[in-house]
């Protein structure tokens, strides 16, 4: 853990406030030590407060093993340290994803909520690693700054705009096994608000890699059920609570970017340093923001070198003009003197 040491200091683990490692006591303490020798015979290092997360979401020791494996692998194949803190901002901004976080909001049943607007998904832009960067950076800060270790997580997702072109279940396939096989989280309830039509096509498609356990925590509601569920000043408006979303996404984002920028992007850049960084194959990784760059980066470099060849031309002429000139007044100086 002396890798982790200079992350530790002054937080009481390398995320959070080390609520986790307080709750290894008794059996949990026993799965913790058989999770941390089993690693150890593999040559595998891991935060001891991680650990602890995946004590308390997996319960035994082999099933949380096989998800750290996961998440170092995952972890090394998103490469956070390539991801800058604006490529985050600008995916929050755009309005897909609320998380009120001062306070948080929270359900009925005590569990911490997050909350998803169909409106502004567009899978294609976003591309499959930065749909996996915003899961991975959100239920890390939801997991380390509230209470959902204990209580669970909540999701609310508006789909009343969701279609079959907006849909594109490769990508979904990958963020659900993310969430549901590599991650210490533990989902209390998926709400389903104002599902289209369409949506008995698309749930035919997902149900076939949704497990049965994450199956029977689904629920398909209307917007007007909700208050049964939570309170509605702790659910956004384009789900027809009072909550602003708007105002509620500025507080959020500077308390999310001191989060990823201090603690968990260091953690994930120190955690995948002895791992091997290979391009993933699959469809969509980066996304049209990205296709988008590249192209702009390409003809800014194809307009760059059109001047500089274009320059150089330009002054192999004016350096021409001034050798013949040269040489003329030196052969008129030469007649002059003969």
């Amino acid at each position: 853990q002396k890798k982790y040491a200079f992350l530790m200091a002054g937080n009481g683990g390398c995320f959070g406030n080390g609520e986790a490692l307080a709750m290894m006591t008794g059996s949990k303490a026993e799965v913790r030590d058989e999770i941390k020798k089993k690693l150890a015979e593999q040559g595998v290092e891991f935060p001891d407060e991680l650990i602890a997360w995946y004590v308390l979401s997996k319960k035994r020791a082999d099933p949380a093993i096989e998800a750290i494996l996961l998440y170092k692998k995952w972890a090394a194949t998103i490469d956070f340290e390539t991801v800058p803190w604006s490529m985050i901002e600008d995916e929050i901004r755009r309005g897909f994803l609320t998380v009120p976080a001062n306070p948080f909001s929270k359900a009925k049943d005590g569990s911490v909520c997050a909350f998803t607007n169909s409106k502004y998904e567009d899978p294609l832009h976003t591309g499959l690693r930065m749909m996996l960067v915003k899961q991975w950076v959100v239920m890390h800060f939801l997991l380390a700054k509230s209470d959902a270790l204990t209580t669970s997580v909540s999701s609310f997702s508006e789909i009343g705009h969701l279609s079959w072109s907006t849909y594109y279940p490769s990508l979904q396939k990958v963020v659900t096994e993310s969430f549901q096989s590599v991650l210490p989280v533990r989902l209390k309830t998926g709400y389903i608000v104002d599902p289209p039509l369409v949506f008995n096509l698309i749930w035919k498609v997902a149900s076939l890699w949704i497990s049965e356990k994450m199956s029977q925590r689904l629920r398909v509601v209307n917007h007007s059920d909700l208050p049964e569920f939570i309170d509605k000043a702790n659910y956004p408006t384009y789900l027809k609570g009072d909550l602003d979303d708007e105002a509620a996404r500025e507080a959020f984002i500077p308390i999310l970017k001191d989060f990823y920028e201090n603690t968990a992007q260091p953690i994930w850049v120190e955690m995948v340093k002895d791992v091997e960084k290979v391009e993933p194959d699959y469809e969509h990784w980066h996304g049209k923001h990205k296709e988008k760059k590249d192209k702009k980066e390409k003809k800014d470099k194809e307009k760059k070198e059109k001047k500089e060849k274009k320059d150089k031309e330009h002054k192999d002429k004016k350096d021409k003009e001034h050798k013949k000139d040269k040489e003329h007044k030196k052969d008129k100086e030469h007649k002059e003197k003969k």
